[in-house]
Order: structure tokens, then sequence, then C-alpha cells
């Protein structure tokens, strides 16, 4: 299967202002109502992931709480220096090839300059048996709304389907165990109407609706053949990271169909 190229352009310059502008989003009272439930699901979502290594990534690279978290070494990435996070380029991490146990892509997706590349240099890290945990937000809802009709940040946000995420992660190899949706609740600046709306997202989540505002899913590497040997002090094979380089990418409209036909290509 072949990814489809994005539609438009973006430098690494205005990808970081854009990703700037969503991080103070987050201190809004609809950013807030989207941090607590991705908080809460996470905490949950971990117990079932083992290991001693996990790394962050993304729109809120300090999302998980170390403190409450079962793995042992954390490790934030960022591609915004001087953020308290390991400044590195998306298509170029620091870690040996299946070296870790978990990474989380809190919508890393939607904030990179090719997602096709960080996906797959997200997948490469993990060891067999390890999880790829992925926020998104999804287009198929009242968030996705904002996307389609270009309001504010939401415009230039990746929105990726699941459906296709689904697709993508497949062919590198992970079988997707689960999949929650959150936010059904529109993103109104509002705080008296969202809290007058909260008996929607709990509506929603008792039912297990796909249409909330953003998704989860939950990602397994597939084991193939006989299970390799632990490689040991090889998580950062070079520390020395190469200075962020501009960039292009195109913004992807990501609720076209994708074609089962084809196959991925680098």
């Amino acid at each position: 299967m072949e990814i489809p190229e994005m539609s438009r352009s973006i430098s690494q310059e205005d990808l970081i202002k854009l990703l700037c502008v969503a991080r103070q989003w987050l201190h809004s009272a609809p950013g807030q109502m989207l941090l607590d439930s991705e908080r809460q699901l996470m905490q949950q979502e971990l117990q079932n992931c083992f290991g001693q290594h996990l790394v962050q990534y993304g729109l809120l690279p300090e999302l998980l709480d170390e403190q409450r978290s079962t793995l042992r070494n954390h490790w934030r990435l960022d591609l915004v220096s001087g953020q308290g996070g390991l400044p590195v380029e998306e298509a170029s991490w620091p870690f040996a090839p299946h070296s870790l146990d978990v990474v989380l892509l809190h919508h890393g997706l939607d904030f990179c300059l090719s997602p096709r590349s960080l996906l797959r240099e997200a997948s490469q890290a993990v060891r067999a048996g390890g999880h790829l945990l992925i926020f998104g937000f999804n287009p198929w809802s009242c968030w996705g709304i904002n996307h389609f009709i270009g309001r504010d940040w939401f415009s230039e946000a990746g929105f990726i389907s699941p459906a296709r995420l689904t697709d993508w992660l497949e062919l590198l190899g992970f079988a997707v165990e689960k999949r929650v949706d959150g936010c059904y609740r529109p993103p109104l600046n509002s705080g008296a109407w969202l809290e007058r709306l909260e008996w929607v997202d709990s509506w929603g989540g008792r039912q297990r609706l796909l249409g909330g505002g953003f998704y989860f899913l939950r990602a397994r590497r597939q084991s193939l053949g006989a299970i390799p040997r632990p490689r040991r002090n090889l998580v950062f094979p070079a520390l020395g990271l190469p200075p962020l380089a501009a960039g292009n990418r195109r913004t992807h409209k990501r609720d076209k169909p994708s074609r089962k036909s084809d196959e991925y290509r680098d």
C-alpha cells in the first residue's frame, strides 16, 4: 500500500510555530478537556504495557506522569528545543532498532513534516512484543469539522483517519489490539457549555462510539521467528544529534480511502 503524498507544503519553521500555537491552545477550556481525557486513558492503558524503556513524543511530550508509570526509564523527545525534552528530528531518533518497550506518540502524526517517516522511525525503535501507543485527532467527528473548514490551527493539523493509520501499522508489522475514542463534546471555548455537555462524553464512552474528537490506538509489534537476544547498552547508539534541518511536507487530507492492493514503499 502506498501512503499518499500531501497536498500542500510547510517548512519546519512553520511547523514549529504551528506546534507552539497548538500547545498554547492546550491551556484553554477545550484543551484542558482533551488533556484530562487523554491522561486518564493513558494511565489505564499503561497497565497493559510491560518493560523498562518508554519514549514520549508529540504535542505534549510530558503527557505521562512518570511517577505513576510502571516502566522505569523515560525519555521525552521534542521537535522544539528548550522545552524540557531531548531535541530530535522527527525522522532521526537516537535509539537503536528494537530497543524500546513502549513508544507514545501524542498527536505526533498530527504535527509533523511526514507522518510516513515519523511512524516508520517510531516503529523501528519498538522491540518485538513491544507497544506503540498513538493519540490522534479524528477527522470523522465534530472536531474534524474545524479541520475541513479551515478554522485556526485545526486546518493545518494532520487528522489522519484511524482506519488508514491501522493499515499503515499492519504493513509495518504491528497488530492493533485496541481502539478507544474520547471527547465527544465539541471543542467549545466556553467552559460553562462544556460542563453542561459533560453527559455527552459519558454517554459516548458507555456506548463505545467511534466519533470522538480523538482516538487512541494500542498496537503491538508482532514477533517473527526466534526471540531476539537482549542487546545491552545499545539504547543510545549515538547521542550526537544532527541540527534540525528545514523540510517540506504537504498537508494531507487523510480521509481518502486507501487502496489495499498497493504496497508500502519507502
